[in-house]
């Protein structure tokens, strides 16, 4: 009993200062947002700032933050949208037809997640200039599905291989043709998993900077990552508005993730294991 306490308290602290290493970034964060313009630079260093202010979260809440904010919005769910669709057709694919071909296939999408995006965002780039879709929505959400869908697809597999071809063969005996035994069954018992991949998506493509700073070319366009290089000029840096901003692209994530963490947890650990 003496060591089961001894480990308690133990893995206790431990989960303390790991939760303490990680929360520090975020806390030091929101404390230079809320600190005047010279009191990021004052010596010695504190981590409350002396005379609080909401002014830096007043400026970066400027027209162009607005719309970066609605660029940002529109390509994230329209990536989302198309990515944990086509994910999940893709996915009741694999679990459902065992043939070779499909599962060589199965091998190329895990084997696409090894190329980093600095390694296909050349030939992507190309193929949107050539489509002349620079600068637009579409090539934005085009490169996200990209990158964000090997994933979904992997991710919805595990979870939709839990699922027993029982069901289906009940539903065709019940007279249900594949696509109503798809979309009445299968999706409903799918949706923790759903959520799980949708998160996720939501959080790589809402941070994504590489392919939104290179699509772009104009203000009107650019998305929040991008739009928050406005705070650092070529004489300085203005901390203060940037750790504002980054507060205000942080919160959405945030509350979407606290609003549906336990369908998130659910959707990973239904689809970690099959059985």
């Amino acid at each position: 009993m003496r060591v089961s306490l001894r480990s308690r308290v133990l893995l206790t602290l431990l989960q303390i200062v790991l939760a303490g290493i990680i929360l520090l970034p975020f806390f030091w964060m929101v404390s230079v947002s809320l600190k005047p313009a010279t009191e990021p630079f004052s010596i010695p260093a504190r981590l409350w700032p002396q005379h609080p202010t909401l002014d830096n979260y007043f400026t970066a809440f400027r027209p162009e933050f607005r719309t970066y904010f609605l660029n940002s919005l529109v390509v994230s769910l329209s990536t989302v949208a198309i990515t944990v669709t086509l994910g999940l057709l893709a996915a009741y694919s694999f679990t459902r037809n065992q043939s070779k071909a499909l599962l060589a296939l199965m091998t190329l999408v895990i084997g696409a997640q090894m190329f980093p995006s600095s390694a296909i965002i050349i030939p992507i780039y190309r193929l949107m200039k050539g489509a002349d879709l620079l600068n637009t929505y579409a090539s934005l959400i085009i490169a996200y599905v990209t990158i964000t869908l090997p994933v979904a697809i992997w991710m919805l597999r595990g979870f939709l291989a839990r699922l027993p071809i029982e069901l289906d063969e009940a539903a065709a005996l019940d007279g249900a043709g594949p696509l109503r035994a798809f979309f009445l069954i299968i999706v409903p018992l799918s949706s923790p998993g759903l959520v799980a991949t949708a998160v996720f998506v939501l959080i790589i493509t809402w941070q994504e900077f590489l392919f939104a700073l290179s699509f772009t070319s104009t203000k009107d366009m650019r998305t929040l990552p991008v739009g928050m290089n406005d705070f650092i000029g070529q004489y300085g840096i203005r901390y203060g508005e940037l750790m504002a901003s980054s507060v205000l692209v942080s919160l959405p994530v945030v509350a979407v993730f606290f609003l549906l963490q336990r369908q998130f947890v659910a959707g990973l650990t239904a689809g970690a294991v099959k059985g």
